[in-house]
This record gives structure tokens, C-alpha cells and sequence, in this order.
């Protein structure tokens, strides 16, 4: 059963610009790795950022760089700060929601993504 409401948590970043999503809320709420979230995340100096994500397996959320870096403003990093992180269930308005499409459609998209990034990165490793 995938995520159905929203969870508000704090984390602290961690190496590769990862967050974990605490254990409890995890049980809780029977979260699945595979469920798109939106994911909002505040920092210290109270700058807000939004973006879509799905956890890994051993429960993190990886921060796209350029994310972080609108987080970052004017500080040197961010690394080992606290950050205040919100997950939405991803939910398509209009007619998806008639048709009963939700997460599944999201997952696809990322997974059509996260297939371009490796073709991407192949092409440019033949490159060079």
C-alpha cells in the first residue's frame, strides 16, 4: 500500500546529497520504494524547493544538484545541515484522476528518465 497522505519529517543531508526517510514513517505508512513522492524540502535559511522522487530500497530520497544549489543561495554548502522535508503522494489532476491513473504513471515517466540519463551518459563516455 503506498503512501496516502503527507508525512513532514527533518533530516540531515547526507553524503551524495541523500536524505533518509525515518524507519517508522516507513512502517507506518507501508511505503513503497517504487511510489513517486513529491518531495518539498526546506533548509535553514528557510529557502523552500519542490521536486518529484522516488526512494531507494534502503529508504533514501536523493536531492537533484540543482535543487541544492537554489537550497544553497548564498552559504558555502550544505553537507551535514538539517533539512525540513515534507513527501506528498504524487497525484495527477483532471482526467487521470478519472481514469484512476496515479503513482504507476509517474514511476513510468521516471523510469523513461532515468533510461535517457544512461543513454546520455554512454554516448558521452564513448565520446571521449
Amino acid at each position: 500500500m503506498p503512501l496516502t497522505e503527507s508525512v513532514t519529517f527533518k533530516a540531515k543531508l547526507q553524503r551524495g546529497n541523500r536524505i533518509q526517510v525515518p524507519r517508522l514513517y516507513r512502517w507506518h505508512y507501508k511505503m513503497e520504494p517504487d511510489q513517486a513522492l513529491q518531495v518539498i524540502v526546506t533548509s535553514e535559511n528557510w529557502k523552500e524547493e519542490t521536486f518529484i522522487a522516488r526512494m531507494s530500497a534502503d529508504g533514501r530520497i536523493t536531492i537533484p544538484k540543482l535543487t541544492l544549489d537554489l537550497l544553497k543561495g548564498d552559504a558555502e554548502s550544505l553537507s551535514g545541515s538539517v533539512l525540513e522535508v515534507a513527501l506528498h503522494p504524487l497525484s495527477f489532476s483532471g482526467e487521470a484522476d478519472k481514469k484512476g491513473v496515479g503513482s504507476e504513471e509517474a514511476t513510468a515517466m521516471l523510469d523513461k528518465i532515468k533510461d535517457i540519463r544512461k543513454d546520455l551518459a554512454k554516448k558521452e563516455n564513448s565520446a571521449s
